[in-house]
């Protein structure tokens, strides 16, 4: 049975800064820290900010003769991103899923609406021109659109590929790379999505093993905290499970 040498939000915190990636570049060093992040004090670079707090704990025993506590702790999580401050953000290679000859199965959409695209890549191969539209509606039809050509909406993310390029690449794979530019709410949107991500994909391999387990996400709400200064707040309340929570602390 795992002991625990360090408080419970030390060890997300410690998870959290290995397994995600910060997407402001121009900063360096620490950003993800235990307690709530210290807006006030922060100058606009250091934007956005993760904070972790441990909202509550309780024990019950495991047997009537055993001493070993199974500790219950909800841990909020804050993520405070900046309003107007604007950060590139690239995904590369996102598996978007299997073009397909089926009827009305040509469209496929991306996770997050891109500003730019830099591919779009059919099992590895890419098509010769991309081009933006603004809604769905402007999409070209199938069938008068010009072979090894792809349309996608800045609307919604949709992508349109032409009737010749669905018959001919039936079944395979479709990736991209683009570029997406989060600030203020989306920015603390996108991350809080991502942490959770991270957990709920690596909690085995890398939580587990230094005594937190069974994670349960109960909230994600965004909570506009100052307005006027353009602060935006995306606040997580996780559940966990520990063993003899601190022990050896």
């Amino acid at each position: 049975m795992t002991k625990n040498k360090i408080e419970p939000d030390r060890i997300l915190v410690n998870f959290l800064r290995v397994n995600l990636t910060d997407v402001n570049p121009s900063r360096s060093g620490n950003w993800i820290y235990p307690d709530f992040p210290r807006v006030a004090s922060l100058g606009n670079a250091q934007f956005p900010r993760v904070g972790v707090t441990i909202l509550s704990e309780t024990a019950e025993y495991m047997g009537i003769f055993d001493d070993t506590q199974l500790h219950t702790l909800l841990l909020q999580i804050d993520v405070v991103a900046k309003k107007d401050i604007g950060i590139n953000y690239t995904v590369t290679d996102e598996a978007i899923g299997s073009i397909s000859s089926g009827v009305n199965s040509n469209r496929l959409t991306y996770n997050f609406v891109p500003n730019t695209v830099t591919n779009i890549k059919h099992d590895g191969t890419s098509y010769g021109t991309v081009t933006e539209v603004t809604t769905d509606e402007s999409f070209t039809t199938p069938g008068s659109l010009s072979a090894d050509t792809v349309e996608f909406s800045y609307a919604t993310g949709a992508l349109n590929f032409s009737s010749a390029d669905v018959s001919s690449h039936d079944g395979e794979a479709i990736t991209s790379t683009y570029v997406v530019k989060l600030e203020g709410k989306k920015a603390a949107q996108h991350l809080a999505r991502q942490i959770w991500k991270e957990i709920r994909n690596n909690w085995r391999a890398d939580l587990q093993p230094r005594g937190l387990f069974y994670p349960e996400l109960l909230g994600n709400n965004p909570i506009p905290i100052d307005e006027e200064l353009g602060l935006y707040r995306q606040s997580m309340e996780i559940k966990v499970k520990i063993f003899n929570v601190g022990e050896g602390i």
